[in-house]
């Protein structure tokens, strides 16, 4: 089966994950960022799925699964170790758009990739379940070459694009301007600082060049 990189907007959207151990706390932290609203059914919990649910961060059914607990969800994550009530969910969400089974990358239509965040910035990684080592060990070197200093570098980035598309400038200096930001030395902030007051002075109502 053949999957489709995208980026999919979950902010309110209902989420509810069967399961309550390591795996369900990973799914239930990826989706808590993203902003879904996420419901964890599950006789039990680890101790930080337990301190999400203590803090109303999830919502925690400590319950045995029904079907009625995944009723007008948007995403399903089928995450427990008993191959029977993964089967039992399985039967049972055939109207979730998104369903992800935990460690049968075949099964369901939704993946979770090795993912790391900067800001603005995600990278996501991938090998459709041939090697989820070779992904953590991918997304460990994505994670020392892109630090956190990539955060406020992608937010300069963003906050030029908003001037170069207000600005007076040609279409082909606005994408030589665009260019040249991407190069390594507009890392440093005194770099930052000069762009940003020049594509001040180009912004309609800026000052003029003299």
């Amino acid at each position: 089966m053949a999957f489709a990189p995208l980026m999919v907007q979950l902010e309110n959207r209902r989420a509810v994950i069967i399961g309550g151990g390591k795996v369900a706390c990973k799914r239930a932290r990826t989706l808590i960022e993203s902003g879904a609203q996420v419901t964890v059914v599950s006789p039990h919990l680890t101790s930080e799925l337990s301190v999400m649910a203590e803090d109303s961060v999830v919502a925690w059914k400590k319950k045995l699964f029904q079907p009625k607990d995944i009723k007008d969800a948007y995403i399903v994550v089928i995450a427990t170790n008993n191959e029977l009530v993964n089967e039992q969910v399985w039967q049972s969400s055939s109207r979730v758009p998104l369903v992800n089974v935990t460690g049968e990358a075949e099964r369901g239509n939704l993946q979770f990739p090795g993912h790391i965040k900067r800001g603005r910035l995600s990278i996501a990684v991938s090998t459709g379940g041939a090697s989820p080592k070779l992904a953590s060990r991918m997304k460990e070197e994505l994670e020392q070459k892109y630090d956190h200093t990539y955060e406020d570098y992608v937010d300069f980035l963003y906050t030029c694009r908003l001037y170069i598309k207000r600005s007076r400038l040609s279409s082909e200096e606005k994408q030589e301007t665009l260019k040249q930001l991407v190069e390594e030395d507009y890392r440093e902030e005194a770099k930052q600082h000069i762009m940003l007051e020049w594509l001040k002075q180009k912004t309609e109502g800026g000052d003029d060049d003299e």
